[in-house]
């Protein structure tokens, strides 16, 4: 063990004397996610700001001059607008307006009758100002719905309450901390799967492939080390640093949280929950042999390569393949599909999902941990095999 661990160091003074990959890779994460995160808080209460104090456009058609003056009353909110040149659709996807309305011209008969009228909303679902209006929209005409419902019934003799037969009262039975916690159920399984591959491919190739390049790797094997250990010690580094490019990238992210919450109470409890050392303990325990298992891949790929071009081709497909897995388990259900569990990379990502969520299921966690240990076992005793051959290390 004692040659593994010297090889490891000596990848990891050879990483310390390449300065741009040092900032890159242990600097850059602490900059790039506050200033991502800051920014994306900034455009969003601009965008929020700009709407709320922006009146919505909108194109009115109101034969019988039933829903103008509900409108009209509000200036802060709409603004009617003359009708654009050309199609309305074109104009509500050019952002010439937000909404069309179209009141059906029977409406006045309709409300005399105590009858149903039609009215008919054209906007764009694709842009949020389209729906702000729609929202304000909605709001008016529940106020104005509400307003003709009691003029019925007192024209009936009826009682107002009538029109209300119920006052629903929500309670929010999750805090802050647990909605933070399924948000980070979803997302950081597959972050961290994400950026363990990512951290440890580029560094992978270096020392494999890299060091095929660097005409080293002879000199490496003339040294009175057994190939077995100078494997187990690229393979150390290479997990290594696959473990500690997801676990900076992660803190990076933690500390950047409160700048979408605006460094609000809730958002400083949701960071304090997420720091649990229960639930981060778990997850680095269950992430470490999943971490051994990309590091083998990547060095039994690396090694075998001719060159780093060639070790690129055919690492970089992998990370392709775990976030498709990532993605897979962010989908609605798939938390209750059982099977699952026995899926190996996909029953990590379901067990920390769960464990975040503050629902941990200990037996699929159990079954998720002692499968990707079996598994990474098997990678390790395959990799070591394969690479002590003379054809695997020198192929030509």
């Amino acid at each position: 063990m004692r040659g593994a661990l010297l090889i490891a160091k000596k990848e990891f003074l050879e990483l310390s004397k390449d300065r741009k990959t040092m900032f890159f890779a242990f600097v850059l994460p602490f900059l790039i996610y506050p200033a991502i995160f800051g920014m994306i808080a900034r455009m969003e209460k601009r965008d929020e700001a700009k709407n709320r104090n922006k009146a919505s456009r909108i194109y009115l058609t109101d034969p019988s001059d039933v829903l103008a003056p509900a409108l009209k009353a509000q200036p802060l909110l709409f603004e009617l607008v003359p009708r654009p040149e050309g199609s309305l659709d074109q104009a509500i996807r050019d952002q010439k307006l937000e909404l069309a309305l179209e009141v059906a011209p029977s409406a006045a008969a309709a409300l005399q009758k105590q009858e149903t009228f039609t009215l008919a909303a054209t906007m764009d679902e694709s842009e949020r100002a389209s729906g702000v209006a729609l929202k304000r929209l909605k709001d008016t005409l529940k106020e104005q719905e509400k307003s003709w419902v009691q003029g019925r019934l007192h024209t009936l003799g009826a009682s107002p309450q009538l029109a209300e037969p119920l006052n629903l009262e929500v309670r929010n039975a999750a805090d802050a901390s647990l909605q933070m916690g399924k948000i980070a159920g979803r997302l950081l399984p597959y972050l961290l799967m994400i950026m363990m591959y990512a951290g440890s491919m580029q560094h992978g190739i270096y020392a494999t492939a890299g060091e095929k390049e660097r005409q080293t790797l002879l000199s490496l094997m003339a040294t009175r080390l057994p190939r077995n250990q100078i494997i187990l010690g690229k393979l150390i580094y290479i997990f290594s640093i696959g473990v500690i490019s997801a676990l900076l990238n992660l803190l990076s992210m933690a500390l950047s949280i409160p700048f979408i919450g605006g460094g609000s109470h809730s958002s400083m409890q949701a960071v304090a929950a997420l720091a649990n050392p229960l639930t981060l303990g778990l997850t680095f325990l269950i992430m470490v042999p999943l971490g051994l298992f990309f590091a083998n891949f990547i060095l039994l790929m690396g090694i075998q390569a001719r060159n780093t071009i060639e070790a690129g081709s055919a690492i970089a497909p992998g990370i392709f393949l775990v976030m498709f897995l990532g993605m897979f388990t962010m989908a609605p259900g798939v938390d209750k599909m059982s099977f699952l569990s026995y899926v190996p990379v996909v029953n990590v990502c379901l067990a920390l999902r769960k464990l975040f969520s503050q629902q941990p299921n200990w037996g699929e966690y159990a079954i998720a941990f002692a499968m990707t240990v079996g598994l990474a076992t098997l990678m390790t005793w395959i990799s070591t095999r394969i690479l002590n051959r003379e054809k695997a290390l020198f192929k030509a």
